[in-house]
């Protein structure tokens, strides 16, 4: 079943400001967005559980700051469980930049679980299918 629009505008809100937040290194600000037992599926060969393993994406993003930008987009979200469970799909486009210009990194096709948390929508899981991009010849 389709999302509300107040908690669609909520979902919304939560990954652009993950996005934001990665891509200029705030790991606090990053971290706070996730459930306690949050999980991150397809950035790496094993799967990132817990808030403090996650802090190592913001992290290894850390020397990239400022120049590297992620962009979320085609968002569809339904309820799940319940009213506090809902799932969504997006793409995760990412794009590194310099003074000379920019180039297309990666491509990712995602399905992330947000739960109700008091009254804050969590990342609880991200499953992430990473599409690298062909490079110019």
């Amino acid at each position: 079943m389709p999302v509300s629009t107040e908690d669609y505008v909520a979902i919304t809100d939560s990954l652009g400001r993950y996005c934001w937040l990665l891509d200029h290194g705030d790991e606090e600000g990053w971290i706070a967005l996730w459930s306690e037992e949050g999980t991150l599926l397809g950035s790496g060969p094993a799967p990132i559980t817990g808030r403090e393993a996650l802090r190592r994406v913001p992290r290894k993003f850390a020397e990239y700051a400022g120049r590297r930008r992620h962009l979320a987009g085609n968002l569809f979200c339904d309820y799940g469980e319940s009213q506090n469970v809902i799932d969504a799909k997006f793409y995760n486009f990412v794009s590194g930049w310099s003074d000379t210009g920019g180039e297309a990194s990666l491509f990712a096709i995602c399905e992330a679980t947000f739960v109700r948390v008091d009254s804050r929508w969590l990342i609880s899981r991200n499953v992430m299918r990473l599409l690298g991009l062909p490079r110019p010849k």
